[in-house]
């Protein structure tokens, strides 16, 4: 199921069950609003839960929800609260999509400019260059060095540009098949994201966000703290940051507070750990975690604000450095050859 798709669900499901239906009777109500495929996926579910199986577990199994998301869900069965927990489960779900959307939105702008500056160059080498070569050629004058290369991309993308083209997809193809059988290659990105400035902050403080409003939401809802951080630590998308918080686990198990672990923790905004740390003393530790997800996501929001601010000047120069070199590389054997026409 799709991000929106499990909302829909869940939501649908919690308005059945507080209605008073059986979880089977619900998951058949909410079955026949869905398309086929979500349907078969759905009765997959009502199958388990029929033979006795845990609601959350069969989600987990048929649905692919989110290691948090079935913990919560598995908390609201053993207490006999699942409304609640639907409810919660919903708000992480739409809060990780609101954070999402927020995201690509912000970076929507730079990444057309940066298509049409692709578009713009592919256009000019192909289609101005090849025109401008013969006269350049017919000048019969020493051309500059920029000029040169000018000619010799363009001659490159026309005579071999779907070679190129070929070549590129199949090397992004290999390296897509690869990044997800190979484990290696895939910490490997991780790693290389975490560290490319700014950009590494904004996804390390959208799985810190993420981290904190699972484990917020799993302790509200009555689960003890260890197995909240295992259930929220496994929902974690980059690996490097994965391994930082859960080899703290075995220090929370033997009964270290959350604060000291957040407080060991590098790159961790300061704000979080007093947070969390009052939250531990005054028994609102579920609340202070939820808060502090909020405090990050709008940190998101600043970063965002200030990367789209970077990176607008900074490709609108690159668009006119590359159309300027175009030009003068066009210009310069014309201007040589006039001025020594004057001579």
């Amino acid at each position: 199921m799709k991000r929106r798709t499990k909302i829909l669900f869940l939501e649908n499901i919690e308005l059945y069950i507080s209605a008073g239906l059986a979880l089977y009777t619900a998951l058949d109500a909410v079955g026949a609003v869905f398309k086929k495929k979500q349907k078969s996926i759905i009765m997959s579910v009502r199958v388990d839960v029929e033979r006795g199986n845990l609601f959350s577990k069969s989600l987990g199994k048929h649905a692919s929800f989110s290691p948090s998301i079935i913990g919560l869900i598995e908390q609201g069965e053993r207490s006999g609260n699942i409304p609640h927990a639907l409810i919660l489960a919903r708000n992480i779900l739409e809060r990780e999509d609101s954070l999402i959307k927020t995201c690509t939105g912000a970076l929507a702008y730079p990444v057309v400019i940066l298509i049409f500056a692709l578009i713009l160059t592919l256009g000019l080498m192909r289609g101005v260059m090849p025109q401008i070569t013969p006269l350049l050629k017919s000048l019969h004058v020493s051309l500059p060095l920029m000029t040169r290369v000018m000619m010799f991309v363009s001659e490159h993308i026309v005579s071999y540009g779907l070679y190129i083209l070929i070549i590129l997809s199949v090397f992004i193809l290999l390296f897509i098949i690869l990044y997800k059988r190979s484990y290696f290659i895939k910490i490997l990105c991780h790693t290389i994201l975490l560290r490319v400035p700014l950009l590494g902050k904004l996804f390390r403080y959208y799985c810190l966000s993420l981290t904190l409003r699972s484990l917020g939401s799993l302790a509200t809802s009555g689960m003890n703290i260890v197995d909240s951080y295992i259930y929220s630590t496994k929902n974690i998308p980059l690996i490097p940051l994965r391994k930082i918080f859960t080899s703290q686990t075995k220090s929370l198990s033997h009964g270290s507070s959350l604060l000291s672990v957040f407080s060991r923790m590098k790159n961790i905004p300061n704000h979080i750990a007093p947070l969390i740390g009052a939250g531990e003393a005054s028994g609102t530790l579920g609340t202070s975690l939820v808060r502090s997800a909020d405090i990050i996501d709008r940190d998101i929001e600043q970063s965002l604000k200030r990367l789209t601010a970077l990176i607008e000047p900074i490709m609108m120069i690159g668009i006119g450095c590359i159309v300027g070199s175009i030009a003068i590389s066009i210009m310069m054997p014309i201007y040589d050859v006039s001025k020594a026409l004057q001579h």
